[in-house]
């Protein structure tokens, strides 16, 4: 584990692996540091792989740079800690959400560096006015500590589907507990930074010539199925699958499924 300096202040990365294994770069949801990977970084490792799992700004373990940010930066950020860590050979990249958001901006930016993507629950496209509207009602929100049994409730069910609030509900207490413990005004910079401001990518995709799976819940009300079909449309050779009893958290609501698409998706990737 180490904290990496990058653009966007340091970043926490859980590094576990050897050098020499072929590595997978993750970076989570909103909402969610590299512990949402946690299924995910166990399957890897038994199938011979290192991961480098980040807390993204304002989250986790790392405390953000302390103003606004774009998805471009993120993008540069997440190339700084391959760098860092001495990865130069192409790298798998999981993404779910706001991880999916920056995949794209880092295979445009630096293709060599991608072997291919496991894109979750996310969008190449700017938010509507209502979810900016939606989103901005909620940093305001979130802004007032007094509410945060009601506010904590409300992200929960955005993230998780109802089947998963009843049948795991630790699930949902987890999240709500980490992410009540972060420093408030570096999350809330990070929500309007990502809900916001983000700007969309999807019609940059034809540029990207990465193999791609897009993987989306479909229970997801935050960013529903369609966002993960048009992403595929546009990525050429990408390959979309939803998921039944899942909402916006499919690696954490559904490790089992998650676990077989990405090592199947990833026995396919060239070897380096």
């Amino acid at each position: 584990m180490s904290t990496i300096k990058t653009i966007l202040g340091p970043m926490f990365v859980d590094d576990q692996g050897k050098p020499d294994q072929p590595v997978a770069l993750l970076w989570p949801s909103l909402f969610t540091d590299h512990r949402m990977w946690r299924h995910q970084i166990r399957a890897l490792h038994d199938n011979g792989w290192r991961t480098l799992a980040t807390d993204p700004p304002g989250h986790g373990r790392s405390s953000g740079p302390g103003r606004p940010f774009t998805m471009d930066e993120c993008a540069e950020a997440a190339i700084q800690i391959l760098d860092a860590t001495g990865n130069h050979a192409p790298v798998a990249y999981l993404g779910t959400s706001w991880g999916g958001f920056v995949a794209p901006r880092i295979a445009l930016r630096a293709p060599k560096r991608i072997s291919g993507m496991v894109l979750f629950n996310t969008s190449a496209e700017r938010g509507t006015p209502f979810e900016r509207i939606r989103a901005t009602a909620l940093a305001k929100l979130m802004a007032i500590s007094a509410l945060d049994k009601r506010t904590a409730p409300m992200i929960e069910s955005g993230l998780l589907a109802p089947e998963t609030q009843r049948q795991q509900p630790e699930i949902g207490a987890d999240l709500a507990e980490h992410m009540l413990a972060w420093d408030r005004r570096a999350l809330i910079t990070s929500v309007r930074s990502v809900l916001v401001d983000r700007d969309p990518v999807l019609d940059a995709l034809a540029g990207v010539n990465v193999p791609t799976l897009v993987v989306s819940g479909k229970e997801d009300r935050t960013l529903p199925s369609i966002h993960s079909q048009r992403i595929a449309e546009h990525l050429p050779g990408a390959r979309h699958v939803e998921i039944s009893g899942a909402a916006h958290l499919v690696p954490l609501e559904r490790p089992d499924e998650a676990n077989s698409l990405i090592l199947d998706f990833l026995k396919q990737l060239p070897q380096t």
